[in-house]
């Protein structure tokens, strides 16, 4: 029997440096297989996380819900009240659509939605770990290494802002806590192979030699774990990226004046970053280690879009290839990781989807986006109407240059913190962000002439008109939310209505 739906795959990268990295004239990261990926199809040139943290993230890529909703409201791992460690077993995944529709389901790679549950648990075969996942302590990465002579995965450290005494040691990547490395850069010692990234790419590819021997079609994620620091490449991509020819990021010596304090505490307590590396010359060589994860990690997609031409795959299997959220490194004074910030660089993602047989190649959108609106992109090509209590919106419309599209000219992103309670939402509307904080300082960027948000205009009377605008948007939207927490949820009506 042959397939009469488009195979469906979902590609998620980790933590990606995108926004404001890539400057035209002044410095060139791109990623090669991305670019040439997006050409062929639709490029999301305003695309953000709905959430820029990993679990609630995630979570909403899987449900189509805000985190609010499916209770997923900062990674798993944080003892939080209101925090959940994992989806209610009654939550439908998009998976479950997809199998009424007919579709086989894979995962392999990061999972971090939840501690207990897995995507085995949910019906979909495949490969992942609970949590955030320690990748080379698992039996998986064990065996694959073993068999290819790799021996245990050991990176030489540069830099570890809550370890500096292992700079320039050879530490083996085996500690129960992932969290020792995370905060930091070095090489990871042998080829490429030993590498996580190059290990999911393989997982991904037998999976989908595996499909294709199957007339049923077919959806798989692909969630690689890069590039999130630590910065880890191999020697073969470090080599390929000089750090004397990265310029000073545009915001490096952002004071943070007349911003929010949690943006402070993230710099000068959370990760102690400022008091680490206050210098250009040790960004410099951070930002070259992260840059060439990021280039071995498009490498690993690589692997996985030419198995998809190798096995005949490529004309029908629509592909979404995008990032859970961005990171911080390096902007705003120096930061590491992504805190409990709304700032471009951790916010912004990549986003781009292509299918030869149903999306003509070499298109743009500025249109607002996020990253959950690939749950209804599923749905939507595999034939399925898009369940009403879902938030996340099918871009096949936008692919299709339709008319009757429809489109929000406005965006809402939530936030409630990375390990502290920061609750905020966030609303984009033409040129401007405005990120309400019930516990902070607001704000209010002017994108367009302020790309890296070094002035805040919250305070500025002649924008009275338009915050008050925006706030009664963000109100519409939380009224009509379907928050969890009605405490919550009162509590940002209020604030919001009496100009709190």
């Amino acid at each position: 029997m042959a397939k009469s739906k488009p195979n469906i795959v979902f590609i998620i990268t980790d933590h990606q440096a995108f926004y404001g990295h890539d400057r035209e004239g002044e410095y060139d990261y791109k990623w090669e297989n991305y670019e040439r990926f997006a050409a062929e199809g639709l490029r999301f040139d305003r695309a953000y996380s709905v959430c820029p943290l990993c679990s609630p993230a995630r979570s909403s890529m899987m449900t189509g819900v805000y985190p609010s909703s499916h209770g997923i409201i900062m990674n798993t791992e944080a003892e939080v009240f209101g925090n959940q460690s994992d989806l209610d077993s009654g939550q439908p995944l998009y998976s479950h659509y997809l199998s009424q529709a007919g579709y086989r389901n894979g995962y392999v790679g990061k999972w971090h939605c939840g501690r207990d549950r897995l995507p085995i648990d949910y019906g979909i075969e495949g490969w992942s770990l609970p949590d955030y996942g320690k990748i080379y302590m698992s039996d998986a990465y064990k065996s694959y290494a073993e068999e290819r002579g790799l021996g245990d995965a050991r990176a030489q450290i540069e830099y570890n802002i809550n370890y500096p005494e292992w700079r320039g040691q050879e530490i083996v990547l085996h500690d129960p806590s992932p969290w020792k490395f995370m905060n930091g850069s070095g090489i990871l010692a042998g080829p490429p192979e030993a590498h996580e990234e190059q290990f999911v790419a393989h997982l991904a590819c037998e999976k989908l030699r595996e499909f294709a021997a199957d007339d049923q079609p077919f959806s798989l994620v692909v969630s690689l774990w890069g590039p999130h620091q630590p910065y880890y490449p191999s020697a073969e991509y470090a080599d390929q990226v000089d750090p004397s020819a990265i310029p000073e990021y545009p915001s490096f010596r952002d004071d943070l004046a007349g911003r929010p304090f949690r943006h402070i505490f993230h710099r000068e307590i959370s990760h102690r970053s400022a008091q680490s590396f206050t210098e250009w010359s040790a960004w410099q060589e951070i930002l070259a280690r992260c840059y060439a994860q990021g280039h071995q990690t498009d490498a690993a997609v690589g692997d996985v879009l030419n198995t998809l031409d190798e096995l005949a795959l490529a004309e029908d299997t629509i592909v979404i290839w995008l990032a859970d959220h961005g990171d911080a490194v390096a902007s705003h004074g120096g930061l590491w990781d992504k805190s409990s910030t709304f700032i471009e660089e951790v916010a912004r993602v990549p986003m781009a989807i292509r299918w030869p047989a149903g999306i003509q190649p070499g298109q743009r959108t500025d249109q607002l986006v996020s990253n959950m609106d690939a749950t209804a992109t599923m749905l939507d090509a595999a034939g399925v109407a898009v369940p009403d209590y879902m938030h996340s919106r099918s871009v096949l419309p936008l692919c299709r240059e339709e008319e009757n599209a429809d489109w929000s000219d406005e965006l809402v992103c939530e936030h409630m913190g990375h390990s502290h309670d920061f609750p905020q939402r966030i609303i984009l509307h033409d040129r401007y962000k405005y990120v309400f904080s019930l516990h902070d300082m607001n704000e209010l960027y002017d994108l367009q002439d302020d790309p890296f948000e070094m002035n805040n205009l919250v305070q500025d009377p002649q924008y009275a008109d338009l915050i008050g605008d925006l706030r009664g948007r963000l109100a519409q939207h939380i009224e009509a939310s379907s928050m969890r927490n009605q405490r919550m949820k009162r509590t940002f009506l209020i604030a919001l209505e009496h100009g709190v």
